[in-house]
């Protein structure tokens, strides 16, 4: 997937909505998000790297669909936690419900 561009997009798309899904049970903070990302991908894990986590988070905040803050962590050192907002929730409800409409659309036609 790698290197197509379009494999990219659609990844980057699934990513968005994966990280915003794990959002929804509530703020995180970064190394949580893909600890639980972890849990919810098994096998297919590593399709989060920490070199994308980052900016996306970042990107979704700049955009408006997350806000942070920040809180001493355990060891001392603060963590940005994240948390969606009332446009994210908005955006997270659409996004799945296209990639409903995405799913029901490969299985009518490729997938059967």
């Amino acid at each position: 997937m790698a290197n197509d561009t379009t494999d990219e997009q659609i990844l980057k798309g699934l990513l968005d909505t994966l990280v915003m899904h794990v959002l929804r049970d509530g703020e995180n903070y970064g190394f949580g998000i893909r600890e639980r990302l972890d849990q919810l991908l098994g096998a297919d894990a590593g399709l989060v790297k920490e070199a994308t986590l980052y900016p996306l988070l970042h990107r979704l905040e700049r955009n408006g669909l997350l806000a942070s803050y920040q809180a001493p962590g355990e060891r001392g050192s603060p963590r940005k936690y994240y948390r969606l907002t009332p446009a994210g929730h908005d955006f997270l409800e659409r996004r799945v419900a296209e990639w409903r409409r995405v799913t029901a659309l490969l299985h009518r036609t490729i997938l059967d």
